[in-house]
């Protein structure tokens, strides 16, 4: 019998002891920064995502007829083209991971055998929508 009590007593000490508070002591200037850091984030528009390159051509014509094909292809999926000498690069989409570009890729293969994944800077609302 004693036991019994002595056992119920020790986990009702455990229970009213784990109810126990923390406090956490943080200095000022670490505080600042994660502030700072917290409001560059919060201003940052673009993030480093994924677009899949269709296209690589020095003919800016075809570049401007394949997005024409691609719109009518895929009406709901943002496409441009940018250039870098001497290249017309025709780009479509904006994913925040390679995994989602990937599975788009697949698809956009059947049109454009030589797709490929790029890493880009893209823009927070064309990710959203």
């Amino acid at each position: 019998m004693k036991r019994i009590v002595n056992v119920l007593l020790g986990v009702l000490f455990f229970c009213i002891a784990s109810h126990a508070q923390v406090q956490i002591n943080e200095d000022p200037a670490v505080a600042s920064l994660v502030q700072k850091h917290m409001d560059q984030n919060r201003m940052s528009t673009t993030i480093s995502g994924w677009r899949i390159q269709l296209l690589a051509t020095t003919d800016r014509r075809k570049v401007e007829n394949e997005e024409s094909k691609f719109i009518q292809r895929y009406p709901l999926i943002r496409v441009n083209w940018v250039h870098s000498k001497p290249y017309y690069k025709l780009k479509a989409g904006a994913f925040a991971n390679r995994l989602d570009a990937t599975r788009l890729l697949k698809d956009f293969k059947k049109y454009y055998p030589s797709a490929l994944l790029t890493k880009s800077n893209v823009s927070i609302n064309e990710v959203l929508n």
